[in-house]
């Protein structure tokens, strides 16, 4: 039987109708796709009621956790309706006078919060206290400052970071000696790391820790040096620990150089490191949230600013003196590497460009 055919000006109708419903369709799956959670879940994000000013003092800019925080500190007061006044950058470890002339300057650029990553841990109380008495609030992120006029902190658990490395050569059933480059001397992260890993590498069955040496500097170089001279006098070792990943790419070349099956674990994750995971060089690395601790820091400066409540941050405790919130450690191995969200935790954007002003 044949169906007669619609009239024209119904059939158009009905093919306005379809064409409508086709682009509702598709604009409810647009907004039905999640947005990307550049918290992780740690934070439901607020925006602030007053233009808040920020000044930030970070060691240096050498690698992506550094770049990482300032960016995250950056981009959150973008998005939250506050402002970043002053980058500046006391250079290296130990490179305290530099910054305290920095911690300073915010007292005139009228910041209503200082956040520092310390360039030592020691020796802050009367500077930061300084600042605390002129109205302005510290905040203390990536690495810890032993200092209670610090009115919060967004850390990590340097000891935590140890461990999970230490379980990570622990779980890879292959026991052994292990060498380990420390970091350097006077750095606390790297001595609390260090504990961390030589105490749990020592609860693993046949596992050999070799005690090291604190010193030198951070940085490739180093890093190869050091080892060079550890595989010399240890041609049975199976791994190195090193507490940050640009002594782990030295300890890295190190062993190529040497022609050694010898696996290197440690912490911070950068671009270059991405290639050393796949091919079993680096057996696991440790990410380092510094893009996520920035956006933290603001988060929270805020919330303490505006007497609102401070979700997940613990209270002063033996660990620290002050309030803080320590980022859950995330191990990356060779196979979650290529699945990592690098741009939420640890890496800028390749187009951003750093914002120091001294």
């Amino acid at each position: 039987m044949k169906i007669p055919s619609l009239p024209r000006s119904l059939t158009s109708a009905v093919h306005r109708l379809s064409a409508c419903a086709v682009l509702s369709l598709a604009a409810f799956g647009a907004s039905a796709q999640p947005a990307e959670d550049r918290f992780i879940g740690l934070i439901e994000p607020i925006k602030a009621q007053k233009p808040y000013k920020i000044g930030v003092t970070v060691v240096h800019l050498h690698d992506d956790f550094y770049k990482g925080i300032v960016y995250g500190i950056e981009d959150e007061a973008k998005r939250s309706g506050v402002n970043v006044v002053q980058v500046s950058v006391a250079g290296a470890y130990g490179n305290v006078r530099e910054q305290f002339a920095q911690l300073n300057a915010f007292k005139t650029l009228g910041v209503d919060v200082a956040v520092v990553s310390a360039a030592a841990f020691n020796g802050y109380d009367p500077i930061l206290k300084s600042l605390k008495d002129a109205g302005i609030m510290v905040a203390a992120v990536g690495i810890p400052v032993n200092s209670a006029n610090v009115a919060f902190g967004v850390l990590q658990d340097d000891g935590e970071i140890g461990r999970t490395l230490a379980d990570a050569v622990c779980k890879n059933n292959d026991p052994g000696k292990i060498l380990t480059v420390p970091g350097p001397a006077g750095a606390e992260w790297a001595r609390l790391r260090y504990v961390g890993f030589m105490e749990q590498a020592k609860k693993c069955p046949g596992l050999a820790p070799v005690e090291g040496a604190f010193g030198g500097a951070l940085g490739l170089q180093h890093g190869m040096t050091q080892t060079s001279d550890l595989l010399l006098r240890h041609p049975d070792a199976k791994y190195v620990y090193t507490p940050e990943i640009s002594l782990a790419m030295g300890a890295a070349q190190a062993i190529r150089q040497q022609n050694r099956k010898v696996k290197v674990v440690s912490s911070s994750m950068v671009k270059e490191a991405i290639p050393m995971v796949k091919d079993g060089r680096l057996l696991a690395v440790v990410s380092e949230p510094g893009i996520i601790m920035g956006r933290l820091i603001v988060q929270y400066a805020i919330r303490q600013l505006e007497g609102k409540p401070t979700p997940k941050l613990s209270a002063p405790d033996k660990s620290s003196p002050y309030a803080y919130f320590n980022v859950p450690p995330e191990l990356i191995r060779p196979d979650n590497v290529d699945k990592h969200p690098y741009h939420i935790y640890e890496i800028p954007p390749a187009d951003w460009r750093l914002p120091v002003k001294q």
